[in-house]
């Protein structure tokens, strides 16, 4: 999959009433719940427009003027500043939503496109990203020997569950940080990355990575991705005392290898692995969520955890439909419904 798919034409598979709510109910789409109003007179088998969490509604355009004023975040995207509302978790009545449904004729279609249909870009909408840390300096754009490593959320492939459960897949913990890319050239030059930047040699990114001596670790044509997190990183919400990498995924010649076959050092730095027999894909895709939801201590005692990443063992043969959703990086997440509502994501 070259991109997330932000804003798509889904099908409505069920509307569930909301207890003591006269005026909401939940809708389902695909592995999602999203709470919308009964005046939208919503039925099963509907095709409507699902926006996705992260997605920023920008205020210039009139069709989201109604947001607004529930919120809104700057971003840069370029030069060009874009302010607008940024949709996140939320819970109502008791009740987790996430994401937006809209009718396909508020957004100006005159047709309805098939179920599945990416429509991102008529939409206009933009994916929010915090703003890169002090020192994150831009040198150019992103072009490491890996993919970005933006996974899909289980609720967006419940077409794959069957064959998903059949699977092998090592869990990890998914911690809360600054995703930072560090990679060794052909000519054994160092380059650090942060989402779709390159950063600057002198940038705190790489500062840190060479405290860690990741640089020395890499050879030719690989790649470390980690999560950069503690104090001055997104609020530190794992209340980490000092700075430090958590590794969670190493390439080599764009190909995501096996934890078992990391660099020595790289293992001592890595993100937590939870055990595989506890965190076997079984039951649902709710049940799965619902397990996920309350996760907490595997970082930072007491403290809420963000969620689980599954890697896919690359020594399996996956289905094109699966393999085109996943893409090289072959993995997965659920997040942690508490750890989303308690920060506002």
């Amino acid at each position: 999959m070259s991109s997330r798919k932000l804003v798509s034409v889904q099908e409505i598979t069920n509307i569930e009433p909301i207890e003591g709510a006269d005026r909401i109910e939940v809708a389902r789409v695909l592995g999602w719940r999203v709470v919308v109003g009964k005046d939208m007179g919503l039925k099963p088998g509907d095709r409507v427009a699902y926006f996705e969490t992260d997605s920023l509604l920008p205020a210039y355009d009139p069709r989201y003027k109604s947001f607004q004023a529930r919120g809104q975040k700057t971003m840069m995207v370029g030069a060009k500043e874009i302010t607008g509302h940024v949709l996140r978790t939320m819970k109502l009545r008791g009740v987790y939503s996430q994401g937006l449904i809209m009718r396909l004729d508020e957004l100006g279609f005159r047709y309805t496109p098939p179920a599945g249909t990416d429509i991102t870009m008529e939409a206009n909408v933009l994916k929010y990203e915090e703003p890169l840390p002090m020192g994150g300096m831009q040198a150019g754009r992103f072009d490491a020997p890996c993919s970005k490593s933006d996974a899909p959320r289980l609720q967006t492939l419940t077409d794959h569950w069957d064959e998903i459960k059949t699977l092998k897949a090592t869990p990890t913990v998914k911690v809360d940080g600054t995703s930072t890319t560090l990679s060794m050239d052909e000519r054994g030059h160092v380059h650090v990355y942060s989402r779709n930047w390159e950063l600057d040699p002198m940038s705190a990114n790489m500062r840190l990575a060479k405290r860690f001596q990741l640089d020395k670790m890499l050879w030719p044509g690989m790649a470390v991705q980690f999560e950069l997190c503690g104090p001055g990183i997104q609020s530190n919400r794992l209340k980490l005392p000092a700075q430090r990498p958590f590794i969670f995924a190493v390439w080599k010649n764009h190909r995501k290898i096996d934890r078992d076959q990391w660099p020595t050092g790289m293992p001592n730095l890595a993100v937590p692995q939870l055990d595989e027999h506890e965190w076997a894909l079984t039951g649902s895709v709710d049940d799965m969520i619902a397990k996920v939801d309350g996760l907490r201590g595997n970082v930072t005692k007491d403290r809420l955890d963000e969620g689980i990443v599954w890697h896919l063992h690359e020594d399996q043969r996956l289905s094109e439909g699966l393999a085109d959703e996943l893409g090289a990086n072959r993995c997965f997440k659920i997040i942690n419904n508490k750890y989303l509502t308690k920060n506002g994501l």
